[in-house]
């Protein structure tokens, strides 16, 4: 029906709107920009501006979300919600100085907004303004003590420490009613404060109970990539790579840093970032998305998708990747760092479509990876890391495919383990820096000194000089850990083959 409307009348601007969440409902993503942008132009009022703004953001368009909000009217852009959708676009494209003005200009008007602070209290950690950020978290506690994720953000301070009347206070508040989400928060951030303790079996319980509430959210299917893994080695043949060499877009710069959260990649960027010829960005969805969409628009899996794909069609993926993450690029330096972690399930996309790519591994004991993200509650995503068994079958089928992937196109990743990073740095650094063609600097090595935005965990780790406090820490924690174990399998004798 909406389509004879709109063969009818072309320019029927709700007809263009409602047939594109017909649409986007039927993940149809670029049909549904290409109407929502057809709506806009047929009738460019700020109500369907926005629809396409907030489209455009769900869909990792963020610089396209942005150029978008600079077009509305004055009167309307100012408003309060365009403005904290205006703050959390420019997060993502890394203005983190925009963000945090807005977000200050916001609590102004709105100090009763505990959420508010925290979000502030996250820009201004991501910048590196630790005291600043901490009084901002304490302000949110102070309108709403029951705030879950003001109590787990200031966990993530490594450096924070709660008092005794603190730990009270959290547990008086789990007596209480509260929301599934603040109760997770709140056991995330007891299993901190009593870590910080030694009181370890309390804390590992409060640690197991907020990821019980948590792993609630996500499907099972959906958490584990055997399947995918299972796909790709099968898939992805010495004889794929032999049949597309040289198809791709010669583009040099990129240099992708994969691996597992927590494994050290925030590390390695942060060492790379300071050379004088690279530049950090961040953890970058781009390759991911184009590989969604490939895949959505095969109806197939991103396997078969690709494998599918000409020559001709990796020379314009590879392009399109530069030309979209030209608006996380602050400077112009000839190379850049994406560290998006989960690109080890793209290595093959990116070596088709980016053959000049340079790729590193960073790769950690599988106990200390595994107890780490079992301690972590991310802000998003990273299902996997809300139980034992999921932790261990992620970091298997992960170690599986990078053998798999080694295998068939050998000297191509360069992997750094992260203990031996931490017991020999220089020699480390430099057989990096060697790998990818760029001379040694010895700014890398006081890495620490480099000033620039960090949104991961590792924030402040990555601030100070290379440390061994976490090498072994998880063993505090081995007498409830069997879980993780046994679901490693063989990766937990020979993850570093």
């Amino acid at each position: 029906m909406l389509n004879e409307r709109i063969a009818q009348y072309p320019h029927d601007a709700d007809a263009l709107q409602l047939l594109a969440e017909v649409a986007r409902v039927q993940q149809s993503i670029e049909e549904a920009t290409f109407l929502l942008r057809r709506a806009v132009a047929a009738d460019p009022k700020p109500e369907r501006r926005i629809a396409l703004i907030l489209h455009l953001k769900r869909n990792g368009g963020h610089a396209l979300a942005l150029a978008e909000i600079e077009q509305l009217p004055d009167a309307v852009r100012n408003s309060f919600d365009l403005r904290g959708i205006e703050s959390s676009i420019a997060s993502v494209l890394g203005m983190h100085e925009r963000q945090i003005q807005l977000l200050q200009a916001m609590v102004r008007e709105q100090p009763s907004d505990a959420n508010l602070w925290v979000s502030l209290g996250n820009a201004l950690k991501t910048v590196g303004r630790t005291a600043e950020a901490v009084k901002a978290l304490q302000r949110s506690l102070r309108v709403l003590p029951t705030n879950g994720n003001a109590w787990w953000t200031l966990a993530n301070f490594k450096s924070f420490k709660f008092t005794l009347r603190d730990i009270t206070q959290m547990r008086a508040s789990l007596q209480g009613r509260l929301t599934p989400e603040d109760a997770l928060h709140i056991h995330f951030a007891l299993g901190k404060a009593l870590e910080d303790r030694a009181e370890y079996e309390q804390s590992f319980r409060h640690y197991d109970a907020g990821n019980r509430l948590r792993a609630a959210a996500f499907h099972p299917e959906h958490v584990r990539v055997t399947r995918t893994v299972d796909a790709a080695i099968s898939a992805f043949t010495p004889e794929f790579f032999e049949r597309n060499k040289g198809a791709g877009f010669p583009a040099d710069g990129p240099i992708f840093v994969v691996g597992l959260h927590r494994a050290g990649s925030t590390l390695l960027e942060q060492i790379l970032a300071s050379h004088p010829l690279v530049e950090g960005t961040a953890e970058l969805v781009t390759m991911r998305s184009i590989s969604e969409r490939i895949a959505r628009l095969s109806k197939t899996s991103a396997a078969d998708a690709i494998t599918s794909l000409k020559p001709e069609d990796f020379r314009a993926i590879g392009e399109e990747y530069i030309d979209r993450t030209r608006a996380f690029r602050h400077t112009d330096r000839p190379f850049f760092v994406d560290k998006l972690p989960g690109n080890w399930t793209q290595l093959a996309l990116i070596r088709a479509a980016l053959p000049n790519a340079r790729i590193v591994d960073a790769r950690r004991h599988p106990m200390a990876c595994g107890f780490s993200n079992f301690k972590q509650n991310y802000a998003s995503g990273v299902g996997y890391s809300y139980s034992q068994a999921t932790i261990g079958a992620c970091y298997h089928d992960y170690w599986r495919f990078m053998r798999h992937f080694n295998a068939v196109q050998p000297g191509v990743v360069h992997r750094v383990i992260n203990e031996q990073l931490i017991d020999d740095p220089e020699g480390e650094v430099r057989r990096m820096l060697e790998h990818l063609g760029l001379p040694f600097d010895p700014a890398c090595l006081e890495f620490h000194k480099t000033e620039r935005a960090i949104r991961t965990p590792s924030a402040e780790q990555v601030r100070r000089p290379i440390n061994r406090e976490g090498v072994d820490y998880w063993r505090h924690y081995e007498p409830w850990l069997g879980e993780l174990k046994q679901a490693l399998g063989p990766a937990l004798e020979h993850w570093a083959d």
